[in-house]
């Protein structure tokens, strides 16, 4: 009697286990709005499309990842044709469907000139009653609405807001510093000078990912997916899937930043704590007991880090920018 009671207590145990297995399986959806470099239906150029499609293979879950204009995306979050964004920016409104993962990428907005050098801009008063071009996607927030000091000029996609620049009816854009850096690198390219940026971001967010709440385990999936995007910052696999040089984040928890990159990334000989377009992943500060890890591997000083980059050079990259979009804009620059 008692064996017979303890085999359907275990198969009952293990069919659990299995339905919470398929569950967590379960393929998903999940929509972003386009963003070139970031978010494309091209995605060989689309750095988080190939992130989060690359942590969900890790996590052993088919997802299927969808770039659709704003109105649409909304609407098929409510419906349920989406399960999740996957670009979600933290200045947005949360929907009360959904759960949000940890933010995987910080959002650092910063504002750039064609004209005017831009060293002592922190805050939006210091260009009050400029000409603003912004993407609709950052206008269109809560936080941008209440800024007054400047006039946004609104567009709906990146070359419209670079075209507001490039024929001068905007005196400045106002975008993510990793898009920002793509099109300097397009200028430069092309033998233009870059645009000048300010020394620091005016506003900080975030990019996460989302599910929708009665989407089996969402939380846990989620923390699993926050789980592998910190390891991946470690170690320099998060630097290759967004194609940054360097990120600085506290590795080993003594309050300090540490500096990060692959040795599959182009460097030049300037060090890291020497150059502006390092993408910091915490709140920490870099100090002397920083830290060079290089694919996981740790140097204290910089001329250890530098030999060990310098063994296998890597030729500077293009931009991630479509240049035949942008061909005559630049010929008219």
């Amino acid at each position: 009697m008692q064996l017979n009671g303890v085999v359907p207590g275990l198969l009952s145990a293990w069919l659990m286990v299995l339905a919470f297995s398929a569950a967590a399986q379960s393929p998903i959806t999940l929509v972003a709005n386009p963003l070139p470099t970031l978010v494309s239906e091209e995605t060989e150029n689309a750095r988080l499309n190939q992130l989060v499609e690359q942590a969900f293979s890790e996590l052993g879950v088919e997802v299927t990842l969808a770039v659709d204009r704003p109105a649409f995306s909304g609407s098929g979050l409510l419906t349920g044709k989406y399960d999740g964004e996957f670009a979600h920016l933290a200045l947005q409104e949360q929907r009360d469907n959904l759960l949000y993962s940890k933010a995987y990428l910080p959002a650092l907005l910063y504002v750039a000139s064609r004209k005017y050098p831009l060293d002592e801009v922190t805050q939006f008063s210091h260009i009050r009653n400029s000409r603003v071009a912004t993407t609709n996607r950052i206008a269109n927030t809560p936080a941008m609405r209440n800024i007054k000091a400047v006039s946004w000029v609104r567009n709906p996609a990146l070359f419209d807001m670079f075209s507001q620049l490039s024929e001068k009816r905007a005196d400045y854009v106002f975008e993510d510093w990793l898009v920002i850096a793509e099109f300097n690198r397009m200028l430069t390219n092309n033998g233009e000078k870059p645009l000048y940026v300010s020394p620091y971001p005016l506003v900080t967010s975030a990019v996460t990912i989302s599910l929708r709440k009665d989407y089996p385990n969402a939380r846990q999936l989620l923390d699993r997916f926050d789980s592998y995007i910190r390891d991946i910052q470690r170690d320099g696999r998060f630097n290759l899937a967004m194609a940054v040089s360097w990120t600085s984040m506290d590795i080993n928890g003594d309050g300090t930043a540490d500096w990060i990159t692959s040795a599959q990334m182009h460097h030049d000989d300037v060090p890291p704590m020497s150059q502006k377009g390092v993408l910091p992943l915490d709140k920490t500060k870099p100090g002397e007991a920083s830290l060079f890890v290089i694919d996981g591997e740790q140097f204290s000083s910089w001329p250890d880090a530098q030999a060990k980059l310098n063994d296998q050079p890597v030729l500077p990259r293009p931009t991630l920018l479509d240049r035949e979009v942008y061909k005559r804009m630049l010929q008219r620059w």
